[in-house]
């Protein structure tokens, strides 16, 4: 294979299919890495990997139907989020993993049905479970900036209740913050990333580029904001390095995007400066705290756990 990084960016400027690639491939780095680092904090990764899959089912939906699939993506993501959430909320269940583990399964076989009622095999099925951002169209290209931005938007003006909710929920309804909308809020902004992602990475490997830049990310710092940043630029890279990777190789973009990513969690998890410093890392670095810092060191803030003192 002749093949050089000039090659690349040669083509880049000049196929403006693979500049479209390029761009959509940052967008869901973006959103990923922003939304990644909530589910990493909230504890939702379970049921974020049960609303990825539950996605699968809306787009087979939406191509048998021959209609938009981002919409019936959302529709079955989205009302799955909500259905998890609702039981999870009235306590139906002692274990809140039970909900997303029978939707999860529910989900899957309507998709498998959806997929075998269709009288023909469509290609977009192929690039519905595992992904091809080469094959990202114009229309698509715009719809995903839409949800993009939408869910930027709705993070950064959220961004200190989420945070407030995620660490004490019982502090924050007294305060006043609307925790039960938050939480719905968030349920359904998971659903858009996996819109925003699905066309990319696929279904089967979505649930991967929202946790894992995340992940990594979290080995490395402490505090909120630099953990979504590091997030934001480990899925960007992963994102680049896996289009790259995709093209030059003649390999599934979706395949090569998530072990980018996987790669880069593992060389965090390598040299984390919170691994290497042990288990006793939040009282070695009670400065990397914005609210330890300020008060006494025996002083217990709200977003710090009186178990396992987590200094963002």
């Amino acid at each position: 294979m002749n093949f050089t990084t000039n090659n690349f960016f040669e083509a880049l400027f000049k196929y403006d299919f693979l500049m479209r690639s390029l761009f959509t491939c940052l967008i869901v780095g973006i959103v990923c890495g922003i939304v990644g680092v909530i589910i990493i904090l909230k504890k939702f990764v379970f049921m974020g990997a049960g609303i990825a899959h539950a996605s699968f089912a809306g787009g087979a939906l939406g191509i048998l139907l021959n209609i938009n699939p981002f919409f019936s993506i959302f529709l079955f993501g989205g009302g799955s989020a909500l259905s998890i959430g609702f039981i999870n909320e009235k306590g139906y269940m002692e274990d809140n993993n039970v909900a997303v583990g029978v939707i999860f399964s529910l989900t899957m076989a309507l998709g498998v049905l959806f997929v075998t009622l269709n009288p023909t095999y469509n290609v977009a099925v192929n690039a519905l479970l595992f992904g091809n951002v080469l094959t990202v169209t114009t229309e698509d290209f715009v719809m995903l900036l839409l949800f993009a931005i939408l869910i930027i938007v709705i993070i950064y003006f959220t961004k200190k209740e989420m945070f407030f909710t995620t660490f004490d929920e019982e502090m924050a309804k007294s305060t006043g913050i609307p925790v039960r909308f938050l939480n719905y809020l968030f349920l359904l902004l998971i659903s858009l990333a996996i819109v925003v992602s699905i066309k990319a990475i696929g279904a089967l490997l979505v649930f991967a580029m929202i946790v894992t830049p995340a992940a990594a990310a979290y080995q490395w710092s402490y505090k909120f904001n630099t953990i979504i940043y590091l997030s934001v630029v480990f899925g960007m890279i992963s994102s680049f390095l896996g289009l790259y990777f995709s093209y030059a190789l003649d390999l599934p973009s979706g395949s090569c995007i998530t072990i980018t990513v996987s790669v880069i969690f593992v060389v965090s998890i390598l040299f984390s400066p919170k691994r290497r410093a042990g288990k006793s890392i939040g009282f070695q670095h009670i400065e990397s705290c914005e609210v330890c810092a300020k008060a006494d060191i025996n002083t217990e803030c709200h977003y710090c756990s009186e178990q396992d003192r987590k200094h963002f």
